[in-house]
């Protein structure tokens, strides 16, 4: 069996989005064998959008076989029980028996991220948050020189958020500012 490596990001069920956030769901069980640190960070990235909702640390990884799961598993996952567990990770993975072996993934939420932030702008941007991005140009400006447009537009992603910012100038032109910033503090040596 292959081991799946969890580093920068675990994808989501988009139907699970509501569960996370409210704290509702707090593992993610997995078919197979996954390796995620305890107390690394990670973005929690819905399917099939693609898009971040929340950030969260790892807070413990166990495996098992499908017959050692328990109620209080379920629970943590989100599940009124066993049986309903079961039911839905038959829906995702096909038949499972009491064999086969699962990973639970347990997380705790850091940072919601309520207007979502596309998987590929976080590559592009190497994993820094368009927030974080935003602030360390404004913190940097005198080193980063960059156009009037870039300026406001980070301007507003600072202070009125990524989806006012997307809403206001358009995602096009919101990526595009984020990267200018991105390769400016790169180039600056302040990333």
């Amino acid at each position: 069996m292959v081991r799946v490596q969890i580093r920068k990001f675990m994808l989501i069920d988009g139907s699970y989005k509501s569960r996370i956030l409210r704290g509702d769901k707090v593992t993610t069980i997995r078919y197979g064998d996954y390796d995620a640190r305890p107390g690394s960070e990670v973005y929690l990235v819905i399917r099939p959008s693609d898009t971040a909702v929340a950030k969260v640390r790892i807070t413990g990884v166990e495996r098992k076989k499908v017959r050692e799961l328990t109620d209080e598993d379920a629970r943590r996952d989100g599940f009124r029980n066993i049986k309903e567990l079961l039911r839905e990770l038959g829906k995702i993975y096909g038949d499972l028996y009491g064999d086969d072996e699962v990973t639970v993934i347990g997380f705790e939420v850091l940072k919601r991220y309520d207007d979502g932030i596309p998987l590929r702008w976080l590559k592009g941007l190497n994993y820094h948050e368009p927030g974080e991005i935003a602030r360390l140009y404004l913190e940097n400006r005198e080193k980063v020189s960059l156009n009037r447009e870039t300026d406001f537009i980070l301007r507003r992603i600072y202070n009125e958020g990524l989806g006012r910012a997307v809403r206001t100038f358009g995602p096009k032109r919101v990526q595009q500012a984020l990267l200018k910033a991105y390769h400016g503090l790169y180039d600056a040596g302040l990333i």
